[in-house]
């Protein structure tokens, strides 16, 4: 699955999914425990960042050589 969502959309979701762990959940909705919403919460984070070396193009690592460090 494929979902085009912006850090504003991942920033909402990872909020709810917070606060869901704190209610009291009823019916189907007690499966849903804090593990599983972490399981979730780590999930999505995961396919945000994706592989660290792709942020790191992104961002850029700094030049170590410069501040002394080989």
């Amino acid at each position: 699955m494929k979902f085009d969502l912006t850090m504003e959309d991942h920033t909402i979701i990872l909020n709810a999914l917070h606060y869901y762990k704190k209610v009291e959940k009823r019916g189907n909705f007690k499966q849903y425990d804090d593990e599983r919403i972490n399981e979730l919460r780590d999930k999505l984070a995961n396919q945000l960042v994706g592989d660290n070396s792709d942020i790191d193009k992104f961002v850029g690592l700094p030049d170590l050589n410069k501040f002394g460090f080989h």
